[in-house]
């Protein structure tokens, strides 16, 4: 079922779910269950790309959901890092299912994968066609900032779903962990926009971010490593914009997307956009020249 040469060792080895990639079994019709979702990740990731993701997938946008699969699982978010399953009542999990099962279920109409007995919600019916058409430019596609607006397009109206679906799921976590999970969210609609890289040669050149390895709750963010502090806090200061002044900033920062030259420079605008100090300024000035153009 699985390739047994498309898997390059070398980059798999600098990655945290790297041996667990390499040995899962093939998936089951248990989708509450960590190891399913991942052999449906190596699936999409050897069977749904075409030749434009490369000789061994590197590019194929399906490595970043299998990364923040495994980051939800390392870090309790799932459940107990010790068990491999999925809690029902997880909201991370209930909006991973978004990002795993449902592009599944979506490349089995296509028949790119093994068909397993699964069935999405209905509410999910809306968003399979959006992921067929991303499914379909990954195979035929020769643009890859072109792709990776499909995936991200289909990801966001799938994560969108979920959080209108999940209310009740969300409002049983911490409240720290509600607030880093709404920053969450609204980073969704920001990557979207920009086509933010998701492949294999990203994540092992960024080292798979910087997420917190716990789930908030009181001040255990105090606790944490430096480099994680810094990220839930920028998550968490998203997600605790106003309403009203998000809303002006995504409208803004979709207007400066608009060219594939601001989308290729998008990580550096953003962070400048999300920071502070004299450092920022020059590219912020970047991103106006961006945002004014006609």
């Amino acid at each position: 079922m699985f390739s047994p040469t498309r898997p390059d060792p070398v980059r798999l080895a600098r990655l945290p779910f790297g041996d667990a990639w390499l040995a899962v079994a093939p998936p089951t019709a248990d989708v509450m269950d960590v190891r399913t979702r991942l052999a449906m990740y190596r699936l999409l990731v050897e069977r749904a790309g075409g030749e434009i993701c490369g000789a061994h997938d590197e590019l194929n946008p399906f490595w970043g959901y299998a990364s923040q699969l495994a980051w939800q699982h390392r870090s309790g978010r799932l459940g107990s890092p010790d068990s491999f399953a999925i809690e029902a009542e997880s909201w991370w999990g209930c909006c991973n299912y978004a990002l795993s099962v449902v592009p599944y279920v979506a490349a089995m109409h296509a028949d790119l994968v093994p068909r397993l007995p699964i069935t999405v919600p209905p509410r999910y019916a809306t968003v399979l066609p959006l992921w067929q058409d991303a499914l379909r430019a990954m195979r035929a596609g020769s643009d890859l900032d072109a792709i990776r607006l499909s995936v991200w397009r289909a990801h966001q109206i799938s994560i969108t779903h979920a959080v209108e679906m999940h209310e009740r799921e969300c409002a049983r976590l911490p409240a720290p962990e509600q607030r880093f999970a709404r920053g969450w969210t609204r980073m969704v609609d920001l990557f979207a926009a920009a086509g933010i890289r998701t492949d294999l040669d990203k994540i092992v050149e960024s080292g798979g971010g910087a997420l917190p390895s716990a789930l908030l709750e009181g001040e255990n963010v105090k606790d944490m490593p430096r480099h994680e502090r810094s990220s839930a806090r920028r998550v968490t200061a998203l997600g605790d914009r106003p309403a009203w002044r998000w809303r002006l900033e995504l409208a803004t920062w979709r207007r400066i997307m608009r060219s594939r030259e601001a989308r290729a420079d998008s990580e550096r605008l953003l962070a400048a956009l999300l920071g502070a100090g004299p450092d920022v300024w020059p590219t912020r000035r970047r991103a106006l020249r961006f945002l004014l153009q006609p």
